[in-house]
């Protein structure tokens, strides 16, 4: 996991414009200091959920969204429209998705029951510690990016993908073999890894590459987490 899509209004009633900023820059220092990227949608300006925007959701593995009162058109507070079409969104997709909620706000409609933690101003620690604990859960359960060094290094030399040479892996998690999937390769001087996705502390998987129609395979299952691995030609 990588990125959250961090959603929050921008037309905050005026009361409440400093506990807005206050908990998205907190909340901003959590997700960098977990080592993740905050995307969101200040680019297109905030406007409903056109397709952009949308798209921003989809590439994002996660959605914290923030539900505080926003002005409306008589200067009554209001809910944030916009904000509850974007969790909605990223609920639908299936993505792991958490909601800070005002308390002058309630909530209603699709995902209501979902998870979420009622947010007072002023006390912007109590949805840190919370933020922090659900992060280290998602990033554990959706897993993370591994580079697995490949070995003979003269691979390295010989890999070239403008001639149609690949590299894939199989998974096998609790048990069950997944069918093989492309993996990503950076080649490095004298050095060649394999970038594999989404991967658990307990997934084993083995490697093959395929160099000029001659295959190289990994002869055992390896844990990517320890190491690297070494491929044999295939006769």
């Amino acid at each position: 996991m990588e990125t959250i899509f961090l959603s929050y209004t921008y037309k905050p009633h005026p009361d409440h414009v400093d506990s807005l900023d206050n908990l998205r820059r907190a909340v901003i220092r959590v997700i960098e200091s977990m080592e993740m990227r905050v995307i969101d949608g200040v680019n297109v300006g905030g406007r409903a959920l056109d397709a952009a925007l949308q798209a921003r959701i989809e590439r994002a593995d996660a959605l914290l969204a923030i539900l505080t009162p926003q002005a409306g058109p008589d200067n009554e507070i209001a809910d944030p429209q916009f904000v509850v079409s974007e969790f909605q969104h990223a609920n639908a997709l299936r993505k792991p998705t958490l909601r800070l909620i005002h308390p002058a706000l309630i909530l209603r409609g699709l995902g209501a029951g979902n998870e979420y933690v009622q947010y007072t101003p002023g006390k912007e620690l109590d949805v840190v510690l919370k933020l922090m604990s659900t992060i280290a859960v998602w990033k554990r359960e959706y897993g993370r990016v591994v580079r697995v060094r490949i070995e003979p290094d003269d691979l390295a030399s010989q890999y070239d993908e403008s001639r149609l040479d690949v590299c894939e892996f199989q998974r096998v998690r609790d048990g069950n073999f997944e069918k093989p999937q492309r993996a990503r390769v950076s080649l490095e001087p004298g050095a060649i890894y394999a970038e594999l996705p989404k991967l658990l502390e307990t997934d084993r998987v083995r490697l093959s590459v395929t160099l000029s129609g001659s295959t190289w395979r990994s002869k055992n299952w390896i844990n990517p987490f320890v190491g690297g691995v070494r491929l044999e030609k295939q006769l």
